[in-house]
């Protein structure tokens, strides 16, 4: 029975919204060898048009399902009608998904003129995800790569990150497609191809997921700072209180409580994103006996706030150190403005910052929220020195940008340290997601990550993206632990995005070597 594109376009959008199980919670990454080897057949198997039309359903499906926890913050928190908040959600899903659909059509459309056109996909993939992580401030959430975290493919991230992997992900994929396509394969051989590919990928995927101890890699400890006693403070506050002017002291006062036990006990104690719901020159009283407070226990104290510069006129969403900053008692002492701060670079699009301000502003209450319009960070800041540490910091969703990370890092650090409020979304798998790309990155660039955020999940990751510490989503609680001061040296970090560069030569190669071939051919036809 012959399906029609109708047909055809609705399976390849539920086919596309099972892959949101590829990701966490649910780390099923061995789904993405079956979903995307059916989305490249079905695809390569029809016209131009239809290879369009199939990739943006499918794509489609991959984005509003796995971006579905958006809705918690639209509607719950941002006032958006149920149907405003799924035409959004929808809306961005499918901005994304053009991506997804030009990477396919565009080999579609190239084989036309050659069959083995079908091997650039990998390149052309990667090439249009490059552009989704720029454009419009860009958005990679969700890329393929993250959903090999915990299999045998996604620890190859530490030699060509997670881009890297996904064009090998995707090469995996396309291979025994392009086989069947070109006639050098049959469905027999395809299934003897894919049925090791995917029980490796599921059987990696558990061992990993149970057993976070089974890989030795090579480690560099610092010299002087084998461990650092780190205590994350998660002081569960409730969204819709969190700027309401009756909460501010209670909040300021909660997080100061619940800490003072561990001064005595802790090298730094890190307070998640905004902890503090006051904009810093109004705070001095309370940020200055803080400072004073934990300089005297010998602990250092690293805040999200919010910062206004009155001669400016600019907000900035800010990280800053009190307490003991270098490695000695009364090294330096917090003032406003003082330089041992980070200031968020990659803001969010509507919530730190809107664009085309003047005609959305007034379409929704989720564009009034507080401090909806940030001023930018620069791009290379240095680190934050805390108790003689050194912190190359990533704020919410800036730790999604593999390249931001690695220019910031520097010889002398440390450790990353992400902080966030991602009670935002509620009990949906956002969160999880993100403390995926956060794990993604502390394989990356073999340094661990230390991730704290209001009310889950506050997470401790080490260099090899294995989460040693954790604390419970939704909890007031606070988590302790010695972290090792050991690095993993990867290629990664030193190369950055090599294997993606050499697809793209290999790639303009074989387009410049086909064109010539063919233009030499053509000539040699029509001469007499």
């Amino acid at each position: 029975m012959q399906i029609t594109a109708k047909w055809q376009s609705l399976r390849l959008f539920i086919l596309g919204g099972l892959g949101t199980l590829a990701f966490a919670p649910f780390s099923q990454g061995w789904l993405v060898f079956i979903l995307l080897p059916i989305l490249f057949y079905t695809c390569f198997k029809a016209s131009c048009k239809q290879a369009a039309l199939y990739s943006f359903s499918f794509a489609l499906g991959w984005f509003s399902i796995g971006l579905s926890w958006i809705h918690v913050s639209l509607y719950e928190h941002g006032g958006v009608p149920i149907i405003g908040s799924v035409a959004m959600i929808l809306l961005l899903a499918a901005y994304l998904a053009i991506y997804f659909t030009a990477a396919i059509t565009s080999t579609r459309y190239l084989m036309r003129y050659s069959p083995y056109a079908i091997l650039l996909l990998p390149a052309l993939w990667s090439f249009f995800e490059w552009l989704r992580s720029f454009i419009l401030t860009g958005f990679p959430w969700l890329s393929v790569g993250y959903s090999q975290i915990d299999t045998i493919w996604g620890q190859l991230a530490a030699y060509v990150g997670e881009t890297g992997v996904s064009l090998i992900v995707i090469s995996l994929c396309l291979l025994p497609v392009a086989g069947l396509t070109l006639k050098s394969m049959n469905k027999k051989q395809v299934l003897m191809y894919f049925v090791p590919l995917i029980l490796l990928t599921a059987v990696s995927n558990y061992i990993l997921t149970n057993n976070s101890n089974t890989q030795k890699t090579t480690a560099v400890a610092a010299a002087d700072k084998q461990e650092v006693k780190l205590t994350l403070v998660q002081g569960n506050i409730a969204q819709e209180n969190r700027w309401q002017p009756e909460y501010l002291w209670p909040t300021m006062l909660k997080y100061q409580d619940i800490s003072r036990p561990y001064y005595s006990q802790s090298d730094i104690l890190i307070w998640p994103e905004a902890a503090i719901p006051a904009i810093e020159p109004n705070a001095q009283e309370f940020l200055t006996n803080l400072d004073k407070a934990t300089n005297y226990n010998n602990t250092a104290l690293v805040t999200g706030i919010i910062d206004y510069r009155p001669y400016s006129g600019a907000f900035f969403n800010s990280l800053i150190v009190l307490g003991q900053q270098g490695s000695e008692a009364g090294d330096a002492q917090y003032f406003h403005g003082h330089e041992n701060r980070y200031n968020k670079h990659h803001l969010l699009p509507i919530g730190e910052f809107v664009p085309f301000e003047q005609w959305l502003r007034e379409l929704s209450p989720i564009f009034d929220l507080p401090f909806s319009s940030f001023t930018r960070g620069e791009y290379i800041q240095h680190d934050i020195v805390a108790k003689g540490f050194h912190i190359t910091p990533a704020i919410c969703y800036e730790i999604l940008f593999p390249h931001q990370v690695r220019d910031n890092l520097t010889d002398k650090t440390d450790f990353i340290l992400t902080v966030s409020n991602d009670a935002w979304f509620g009990r949906s798998h956002g969160p999880h997601q993100h403390l995926e790309i956060a794990r993604m990155r502390a394989l990356e660039l073999g340094i661990p990550v230390v991730r704290a955020t209001n009310t889950g999940i506050s997470a401790i990751i080490d260099g090899k993206g294995k989460i040693i510490a954790q604390a419970p989503q939704f909890e007031q609680h606070i988590l302790t632990h010695k972290l090792a001061i050991i690095q993993h040296p990867t290629i990664y970090k030193q190369f950055g995005d090599w294997l993606v560069y050499l697809c793209y030569l290999l790639s303009l190669i074989a387009v410049v070597g086909h064109a010539t071939k063919r233009k030499n051919c053509q000539q040699v036809t029509e001469q007499p």
